[in-house]
């Protein structure tokens, strides 16, 4: 989780966008598939099911840290964001700062997405329990998973680029080979960035081509009888 917390941080703060790529590409490159392939998931826009009232987790917050519910509102109103404001507010114990790493898969996996499935007061344990184990930045990223409202600015051709500078593998190749249906397994990780082998599924559709307008000569095309033209779907 503070791997993938690191990189929240540094992409929220930078407004470049080869920083960004810069940023995420290190991130592929030196993070094991299972945590690769959901931070892959959640940063092309994929986000998990809200598990919890966001209400119930600002009073939850504003209880364990012995913060009145009418000082909880001051703060919200000053920071403007709810997952930030409760990860503020919730001291970061000694025991967080010494625990041992957690990956962001276990995370995901044996907590995040097994929420829907506890009793109120369970899952105010667990909400609790997790907040205690992480620092401020990993406070605030779990509250946005938590929430739904993880979004930070970078798009999918962006986290494909990065990819691609990771891996080697064009981006053309990423962008249809994450057509249709998939799950953010290592599995699937491991097959998007792997060489080809030659057996990809002929039903994969290619990704959509945004239209740009030509900014050459349309001789320097070629021949007009090796042309392709297909319908614009996206609008006029």
């Amino acid at each position: 989780m503070r791997q993938f917390a690191d990189l929240y941080a540094a992409l929220d703060e930078s407004t470049k966008t080869n920083d960004k790529v810069a940023a995420m590409a290190l991130y592929f490159a030196s993070t094991p598939p299972e945590d690769a392939a959901w931070a892959m998931s959640f940063l092309t826009g994929r986000r998990p099911k809200r598990q919890i009232n966001s209400t119930k987790m600002a009073t939850w917050a504003s209880e364990a840290a012995g913060v009145p519910g009418w000082m909880f509102g001051e703060c919200y109103d000053a920071v403007g964001d709810l997952a930030e404001t409760m990860a503020l507010i919730f001291p970061t114990s000694r025991a967080a700062e010494d625990e041992p790493e957690r990956p962001l898969h276990d995370w995901v996996e044996n907590t995040i997405l097994q929420l829907g499935t506890m009793t109120e007061d369970e899952q105010r344990v667990a909400m609790i329990d997790a907040w205690q184990a992480l620092d401020f930045r990993e406070r605030f990223l779990f509250n946005k998973l938590i929430t739904g409202a993880f979004r930070v600015g970078v798009s999918q051709e962006l986290v494909l680029r990065a990819l691609a500078k990771a891996s080697g593998v064009p981006v053309a190749t990423l962008a249809h080979r994450l057509m249709g249906t998939w799950s953010p397994t290592p599995e699937f990780f491991a097959t998007l960035l792997g060489e080809d082998d030659g057996q990809s599924s002929a039903s994969h559709p290619y990704p959509f081509c945004l239209a740009h307008p030509l900014e050459s000569d349309p001789a320097a095309l070629g021949d007009i009888k090796e042309w392709h033209a297909e319908w614009k779907w996206d609008g006029i």
